[in-house]
């Protein structure tokens, strides 16, 4: 059976489907648990499994705000995770104004039951849809009373005695928390981007650096230095990252970056695109008042993240 992706309604076969809907940023736990929920309960009624979520290229939420690092996952690695859960069809809709002011009512009868042919819908407890968020697990049961629509609640899913939500991972990521933020997810936290020039910086401190500007719209780290792997063309590559501004060796602009040495590596990256996994917290940014000062602590930092690496290192980054 194929996997597909629908940006927009139209050309969407006449199939019954079994629906989870949510934001699903990140992919958590916690979506898993419903999403595997909807699918077992898809099967026993011979419903296709399907997902319907947000797309924010308008660049704005739900309250007409601007997004501005607020996610855990690109649109792409979401539908990547989707597809790996067992999903059939991903409903990646624009979230536009005309969208959210649809009401409670007509998003589940124009859009769910006319457009999309759902015969179950599956949300969290605290789940919500429509204009101002008036439909939630309430409402939905009442509508379900008079309409073919199967309402399937799934209750929270919890890590460490409390509710895995995205809201929680971004405040884990915040702190520096990566480890815990990828428990949570199933998988390490990513950033993505196109290396830029490092406008000869590799010549003052005599390593290279694969450099690409922050995200704007990803989660926000806590700055400082990480053990990560930078991931290039299928390949999984042990590396060294920093995030922050880079104050000491940057005397003008306040640009966040990621700048990632790969260990025994020596291609030019300059163009293209690398994702960067974040696998723990090494130490805060400092600022340092020379090149002749920083140079020796950032080798320091080689020498244990490449421990944590090659050696099972973990007790080398204990003291920081």
């Amino acid at each position: 059976m194929t996997f597909n992706v629908y940006r927009q309604f139209d050309r969407i076969p006449p199939v019954a489907r079994g629906i989870a809907l949510g934001i699903f940023d990140g992919v958590h736990l916690g979506h898993r648990h419903l999403i595997l929920t909807m699918i077992r309960r898809s099967e026993e009624l011979d419903l296709l499994p399907a997902v319907f979520t947000f797309s924010y290229e308008a660049g704005m939420d739900f309250n007409e705000r601007k997004v501005n690092h607020d996610f855990l996952m690109t649109d792409d690695e979401k539908i990547e995770a989707l597809h790996a859960l067992g999903v059939k069809d991903v409903f990646l809709i624009p979230l536009t104004s005309e969208f959210c002011h649809l009401s409670a009512e007509s998003f589940l009868r124009s859009v769910l039951e006319e457009k999309l042919h759902a015969h179950l819908l599956a949300i969290g407890e605290d789940g919500r849809f429509g204009w101002m968020g008036r439909g939630d697990v309430a409402f939905l049961k009442e509508y379900a009373e008079h309409h073919a629509l199967e309402p399937l609640i799934v209750p929270d899913f919890t890590w460490e005695g409390v509710k895995v939500t995205s809201t929680r991972i971004r405040e884990a990521l915040s702190l520096g928390q990566v480890e815990g933020a990828a428990e949570m997810m199933g998988r390490a936290f990513r950033l993505q981007g196109t290396v830029v020039s490092d406008n000869n910086l590799e010549s003052r401190i005599g390593f290279s650096t694969a450099n690409f500007p922050y995200p704007p719209t990803a989660a926000l780290l806590r700055r400082g230095v990480y053990a990560t792997y930078a991931r290039l063309d299928g390949e999984r590559l042990p590396s060294i990252s920093y995030i922050g501004c880079a104050p000491s060796v940057r005397k003008a602009g306040n640009e966040m970056l990621v700048e990632t040495h790969i260990f025994d590596y020596s291609d030019c990256l300059y163009g293209q695109v690398i994702d960067v996994e974040f696998g723990t917290f090494v130490r805060d940014e400092c600022i340092f008042s020379s090149i002749q000062n920083f140079v020796p602590r950032v080798r320091d930092d080689f020498e244990r993240v490449r421990a944590w690496h090659y050696e099972g290192g973990n007790a080398l980054l204990s003291g920081r």
